[in-house]
């Protein structure tokens, strides 16, 4: 993204970088000023503006972190008995396996986030929801462990199958796949990242999609382990 020339409001001269850091420069005659890019680019991002980005976003979404996290816990809590079977192909440690890198993505999802990339969010968003398809798909299809250990389980064909289930995931896969994955016009918007607001359009979908998505993530985990829970909330 290109940075304009800034002018003082005494109509001084504009300020342009040091020339070892400039990298292209551009005339804006229509508008009447400089338009230059520099060589730190990505340094000023990660160091300068992505830290004040980031903090905004935990400011506006302190408490619907904490409540997330408190669901991400009971989920990672299913899944660790059986996380340290490495060789072990069958079907509870498989799946812990795919839960435990879906909590990686969620995790990813949200870092994502909070440093401004607010369509990329929606884009690891749908990884998480086919990966948690694909353990859905192999907790309730008998042949699904063996195709999938063999590789010939087709993920996108989890969601049909995953959505016998859990009916709503089908729908949200949809949404994320053409709202974010799959490009379209919406893609060719200018996006600017920015800082976060209360008011900012994105937010809310990113916060009521991050709730969904750990709850999904905890639904999942209890249909995978149902039978070492004393008392399911949602499978009987």
């Amino acid at each position: 993204m290109s940075k304009r020339s800034k002018r003082d409001t005494q109509g001084g001269k504009p300020q342009f970088p040091r020339p070892d850091k400039l990298a292209t420069l551009h005339i804006d005659t229509d508008n009447e000023r400089f338009v230059f890019t520099t060589k730190d680019m990505i340094q000023n991002q990660l160091r300068r503006d992505g830290p004040k980005i980031r903090r905004s976003f935990d400011l506006v979404a302190r408490d619907d972190i904490a409540a997330c996290s408190a669901v991400f816990g009971l989920a990672a809590g299913l899944c660790v008995r059986h996380l340290p079977r490495f060789d072990d192909n069958g079907y509870k440690a498989t799946v812990s396996r795919l839960l435990s890198s879906a909590m990686s993505t969620y995790l990813a999802s949200i870092e994502v986030a909070r440093h401004g990339y607010r369509r990329q969010y929606g884009m690891l968003a749908r990884s998480l929801i086919e990966t948690i398809a694909t353990v859905i798909a192999i907790a309730i299809r008998p042949t699904a462990l063996e195709q999938f250990h063999a590789g010939t389980l087709q993920s996108t064909k989890c969601v049909g199958w995953a959505k016998e289930a859990l009916e709503p995931l089908g729908l949200y896969y949809g949404m994320l796949s053409n709202q974010f994955v799959h490009i379209g016009p919406v893609h060719a918007a200018f996006e600017p990242i920015r800082r976060y607001t209360l008011e900012d359009e994105a937010l809310s979908f990113i916060m009521s999609s991050m709730r969904g998505n750990v709850w999904m993530l905890f639904l999942t985990a209890e249909l995978v382990f149902h039978d070492e829970i004393g008392n399911c909330r949602y499978w009987g």
